[in-house]
């Protein structure tokens, strides 16, 4: 896809037998990794109330999480193989990473042209006056099964989350990669009973209330609960 991947995950808490699970379901361990990223926004928050997450990975680069473009005439959104899940258990990002294709969507978000200098993100941050707004560090342990893709995640300001997640080429593959991703959320023993709040989503809620709040406001998130700062077996069992 030549404006990037679209990611289709559904996040869960992990428990003590997770791993174990994804082994008798014949996951292979991919590896265990640490990194840190920094999201970035204008200062009265255009970018992510509209649901635009720019993030520089330290060691590999930008990345532009956005919601997808709707095929010719589709209407974009959650696909029909998420309705019986509850609201948000499922989520579906384009993820742009080329920085014509970055700098593109991120100028007409805010309605600007880009200047000639702007070929690199950087140069566009920049100009646009975009701030970091959030910094955190994961470790992460991941595993493969099939398409899929399962990453343990312990952030560094104490919040633990897991997700399953399948990256497809264009919209009119999401529904059956969101069937795959559910189906195997369940066979973890994740029900679609339990909406889990993201890395981010915790994060704003602790450290950028306000923030949080002018997205609760945006429709853009949607008002999860404070989890306990260590309230499950990934954070003990994390990667090292």
């Amino acid at each position: 896809m030549p404006w990037g991947s679209i990611e289709v995950e559904a996040k869960f808490t992990a428990g003590p037998d997770t791993e174990a699970r994804l082994v008798a379901l014949g996951a292979a361990l991919a590896g265990s990794s640490s990194f840190r990223d920094l999201y970035y926004d204008t200062p009265d928050l255009r970018l992510t109330r509209a649901d635009h997450w720019l993030r520089l990975r330290q060691g590999a680069g930008w990345e532009l999480k956005c919601p997808p473009e709707p095929p010719a005439g589709g209407t974009g959104g959650v696909p029909e193989a998420a309705a019986q899940e509850p609201p948000a258990v499922a989520t579906t990002y384009q993820e742009l990473t080329s920085p014509r294709a970055i700098v593109g969507r991120l100028c007409g978000v805010l309605g600007v042209a880009p200047a000639p200098a702007w070929d690199q993100v950087p140069g566009a941050v920049a100009g646009l006056d975009l701030q970091e707004f959030a910094s955190f560090g994961t470790r992460r342990r991941s595993y493969r099964l099939g398409g899929l893709r399962v990453d343990l995640d312990q952030a560094d300001f104490g919040y633990a989350v897991a997700e399953v997640e399948a990256l497809v080429g264009a919209q009119e593959e999401v529904p059956a990669a969101l069937e795959e991703v559910l189906q195997l959320r369940r066979a973890l023993g994740r029900d679609g009973a339990t909406r889990v709040p993201g890395k981010m989503s915790v994060y704003l809620q602790r450290h950028r209330p306000r923030h949080y709040e002018a997205l609760l406001r945006a429709g853009v998130l949607a008002g999860d609960p404070e989890p306990p700062p260590h309230g499950d077996d990934t954070a003990k069992r994390g990667p090292s």
